[in-house]
């Protein structure tokens, strides 16, 4: 069996985030997606993952030759420059299938969040129900939700009898998602090459993998594998957001004795403090929480709970900051307020400043002083906001300024 995570998408809702660092290997917590699923393909005894990417992801193999040393790992890269030409998963599969052979795969994406689903069993599933494909449905607590997702109806032998494509709730036969997470046999991936051409021919994009799993299920052997736990799609601010609080949700408590600790510090729930830190006097840090090496947090300041600061940064006095992924090498001063945000790497937060929900703050900006981020807002890299600003909505500009930006293209978010 051939391991394939599919990674070659271009992460535009997640932008200006995705601008300089590759979806999949966005931090979450003390990890990233990409290491989480190549650890899940370790227990199943793969020896190598073929790992599909497009030609603006060289971080992905950068990061992982830096900071992973597990099973081999081969990278293929589309021909893809831009969103609009991406070959689309379906596509991007029959690209691997035409280069590594008709074969049996696992076959997994690059920015599913997954606790709970034991690959092992359904692998065993899968060949036990002779099934060609084997699809990992993830149970919905929330009927609310189902209308996000393609949404599986099974018999009673597991075998999918048919999809229902993002139904209203009152519509909704079940509450099964379909996550992207398969096994197929050589069988169907024959099949997929067939569904690609036929595809082509009448000049449709083959993107959608629910269509192709419609396509099929009356004449192929289609299995679901039911299972509860935790599961995201790394997709926009949200969805990032939930998915780190529930990844620091799994973390457990280490604190580094190789960290300063100033007077009167509290420090309660499960929280990872690494070697370097500075933690100044009666500072709070709320669990669960995730502080990487050398960051230091100001006096009287409230770090957590659902908050992961990266190494280097330099929290301010007097500073609040909850539910929020705070990237490398930033520097804010005293009385700012960060709520379930995500500021990348290199920017400055001036005082008195405060940053609403979902903002996204783009690669190495600038915020004056007594200034408000509004709920959802995204700026751009390298922007300077001045004092006194109010931002509601998007500041940005042309990609290409972007792609061939020397401080974007060669920053590192964990150098």
């Amino acid at each position: 069996m051939k391991a394939v995570i599919l990674a070659g998408g271009y992460g535009t809702r997640l932008q200006p985030l995705t601008l300089r660092t590759p979806k999949g290997i966005l931090p979450v917590a003390n990890s990233t997606i990409i290491e989480m699923t190549l650890k899940e393909l370790e227990k199943l005894k793969i020896e190598k993952a073929i790992l599909s990417l497009n030609k603006n992801q060289i971080k992905v193999k950068e990061f992982l030759d830096e900071k992973y040393k597990g099973i081999k790992i081969e990278y293929v890269f589309e021909e893809s420059k831009k969103d609009a030409d991406k070959l689309g998963a379906i596509g991007a599969l029959a690209f691997i299938i035409k280069k590594f052979g008709l074969d049996d795969y696992a076959i997994l994406g690059s920015d599913n969040y997954i606790k709970g689903l034991d690959y092992e069993k359904m692998l065993a599933q899968h060949r036990e129900k002779k099934s060609e494909a084997t699809i990992a449905l993830y149970e919905l607590m929330d009927m609310s939700k189902v209308s996000n997702y393609g949404i599986a109806v099974m018999d009673k032998d597991k075998r999918i009898t048919h999809f229902q494509e993002k139904p209203k709730a009152e519509e909704a036969n079940s509450r099964l998602a379909s996550t992207f997470n398969y096994f197929i046999t050589k069988d169907f991936s024959k099949k997929i090459l067939e569904y690609v051409s036929l595809m082509i021919k009448e000049k449709k994009k083959p993107d959608n993998v629910g269509d192709l799993w419609e396509y099929y299920l009356e004449t192929s052997s289609i299995h679901g594998f039911e299972f509860s736990g935790e599961w995201g799609d790394l997709g926009k601010p949200l969805p990032y957001i939930e998915i780190n609080r529930k990844a620091l949700n799994a973390i457990r408590r280490d604190i580094s004795r190789e960290a300063e600790y100033g007077n009167n510090v509290k420090i309660s729930g499960n929280v990872i403090i690494s070697k370097g830190c500075k933690i100044k006097d009666n500072a709070i840090i709320i669990g669960p929480c995730f502080i990487d090496s050398n960051a230091t947090i100001g006096e009287n300041s409230i770090i957590g709970p659902y908050t992961s600061i990266l190494h280097d940064t330099s929290i301010g006095n007097d500073n609040i900051i909850s539910g929020s992924i705070i990237f490398e090498k930033i520097k804010t001063k005293s009385n700012v307020k960060i709520t379930r945000a995500l500021i990348d790497g290199g920017c400055e937060i001036q005082e008195n400043n405060k940053i609403e929900e979902q903002a996204m703050i783009g690669y190495s900006c600038t915020i004056e002083k007594d200034s408000q981020i509004f709920y959802n807002t995204k700026l751009w890299p390298f922007l300077t906001i001045g004092k006194n600003s109010i931002i509601n909505g998007a500041i940005n500009y042309e990609l290409d300024y972007i792609k061939f930006e020397p401080r974007i293209k060669n920053s590192k978010y964990w150098k």
